[in-house]
């Protein structure tokens, strides 16, 4: 399976094999997609877009033709992804629920979105004679003119997943999968990904416009260049600590926005409490950003989340192809390739 992150500024590309038994990283690429192609999820240039994905596979050295079928990303930006409860009743009733229900959530007419829904089941008490839904949604606007470019590239496509399923897909191993209270930030280039996993399911998701360039804007070029570079997790410890205070309040912002979300989420019921925090994407990286989490959350486990969990599952001391501080760059897309193509 191929699975293609795209965001407004970049793509990463990862392909697995097929062997569930023993996946392997066949291939994996990563190219910039220049400014206005690309905004806020919505493909502006599509002819563009289809030029800088052929070459992106051709730097991957995939070809049109290949056999492995593609799951492509649907930004979180343009998208909405709840847990609801509705009534005990039939799935066509559901239907009509849902979209009932998610027509107060989201600031745009249900004629603009494609909506799915699946029932969960968790450890998550539900009223009683009601059951619990994830539902998602996203803008035509987003996925049309995507879908369009892939189909024109004669590309296989198994399906589109909003950037959170990838995520969890990627990070939640059998073992994290039970815990309670999982907040997962994905910090990217111009946007973060604020993801509440909770009594085994979704449950929450958040877009804020908040990345990494915005955090290193304040940098000098030097120093944007230096944090950039492949050997940036050398850097001397002084000139760590100088990026980091430089950056810090730009950090300090972002994560107030996330405890935000933090204290509405535990304020809903007892049943509500974040206790771990994972976080991934190339921001992650940045110094200084894990002392301001842990400051902000001084009650809460914080740690990295491993993307190569649910790939080397049962192979604990195999070496991870990419070592963590470049895999968190591509946990999207290796969550999408992870996805069972349902044919």
């Amino acid at each position: 399976m191929i699975g293609v992150d795209i965001s407004d500024r970049s793509i990463k590309i990862v392909q697995l094999s097929n062997d569930k038994s023993a996946r392997r990283l066949q291939s994996y690429c990563w190219s910039d997609i220049e400014e206005d192609v690309i905004e806020r999820g919505i493909i502006k240039e599509p002819n563009k877009m289809k030029e800088i994905l052929i070459k992106a596979f051709q730097k991957c050295r995939i070809t049109s033709d290949v056999d492995d079928a593609v799951v492509a990303s649907i930004p979180e930006t343009q998208s909405f992804l709840r847990v609801i409860e509705v009534p005990q009743m039939s799935d066509d009733e559901t239907d009509e629920a849902v979209q009932w229900e998610v027509a107060q959530h989201i600031p745009f007419g249900l004629e603009n979105v494609y909506i799915d829904w699946q029932p969960i089941m968790s450890g998550h008490k539900a009223a009683p004679k009601r059951r619990e839904v994830l539902v998602g949604a996203a803008q035509k606007k987003v996925v049309d003119p995507l879908l369009q470019v892939l189909q024109g590239l004669g590309l296989d496509i198994a399906g589109l997943e909003l950037e959170s399923q990838g995520i969890v897909r990627a990070l939640i191993s059998p073992e994290l999968k039970d815990k309670q209270g999982l907040l997962v930030v994905d910090l990217g280039g111009k946007a973060t990904n604020v993801i509440i996993h909770d009594h085994g399911a979704m449950r929450f998701t958040a877009s804020l416009q908040h990345g990494a360039f915005r955090i290193s804007e304040q940098l000098s070029q030097e120093d944007r260049k230096l944090l950039a570079s492949p050997s940036s997790k050398d850097l001397p410890k002084a000139v760590a600590d100088r990026i980091a205070l430089s950056m810090k309040p730009a950090q300090e912002e972002l994560v107030m926005e996330i405890r935000g979300i933090v204290e509405f989420y535990n304020g809903i019921d007892a049943q509500h409490e974040v206790k771990e925090i994972l976080l991934t994407g190339g921001g992650s990286n940045f110094p200084g950003l894990d002392q301001v989490v842990v400051r902000f959350f001084d009650d809460t486990h914080v740690q990295r989340g491993n993307p190569w969990v649910n790939i080397l599952a049962g192979e604990k001391h195999k070496k991870t192809p990419l070592n963590l501080r470049e895999s968190v760059h591509f946990t999207t897309a290796l969550g999408l390739a992870l996805r069972e193509d349902k044919g």
